[in-house]
């Protein structure tokens, strides 16, 4: 049942790629996928989607939503964050497309399976390379996150990933 509802999904994202008309990565909504890392008790890697959407031609809202289903021996969770994006075109220049440095604040829930919820603070730091005409970025980041939920904790959760951005309607 799970690969059945993630090809689904793929193709599903697949096919709105082809039918969408595109435009500049720095405006427009994307919708992407992405790999996760962090240096929490939990080794797993979730994999989920990436979204941004541009508030103006240096400020983006963006979202990430993965999961990981368990097993016998690890519990299942899913992640919802949120960050405000501020980003810099001036530090670094490339020969084709758009290079830009971002920072922001952000905020994540993770909903596990079997004990509570955790809620905790972001800050996210990361380099977006917009690819030329082409209506793809690719990110990679790294985030101190604080977990405010009990117990505290302070990690970094980092990310790798794309997007594909479709006009505005």
């Amino acid at each position: 049942m799970t690969r059945l509802f993630s090809h689904t999904v793929l193709i599903g994202l697949f096919l709105l790629v082809l039918a969408a008309p595109v435009q500049a990565q720095s405006e427009g909504v994307g919708i992407g996928a992405s790999l996760g890392v962090t240096n929490d008790v939990v080794n797993q890697n979730p994999v989920g989607l990436a979204g941004k959407a541009w508030v103006t031609d240096r400020q983006a809202v963006a979202g990430h939503t993965s999961f990981f289903i368990g097993d016998e021996d690890r519990n299942s969770y899913w992640i919802l964050q949120a960050d405000f994006l501020f980003h810099n075109f001036n530090e670094l220049e490339v020969g084709d497309g758009l290079l830009a440095l971002y920072v922001g604040p952000g905020i994540q829930l993770t909903i596990n399976e079997d004990t509570e919820n955790d809620v905790a603070l972001r800050g996210p730091v990361g380099v977006d390379y917009m690819l030329g005409s082409a209506p793809i970025d690719v990110f990679v980041e790294v985030a101190p996150t604080l977990k405010v939920t009990d117990p505290v904790a302070l990690r970094f959760d980092g990310a790798v990933g794309f997007r594909y951005f479709f006009d505005r309607p």
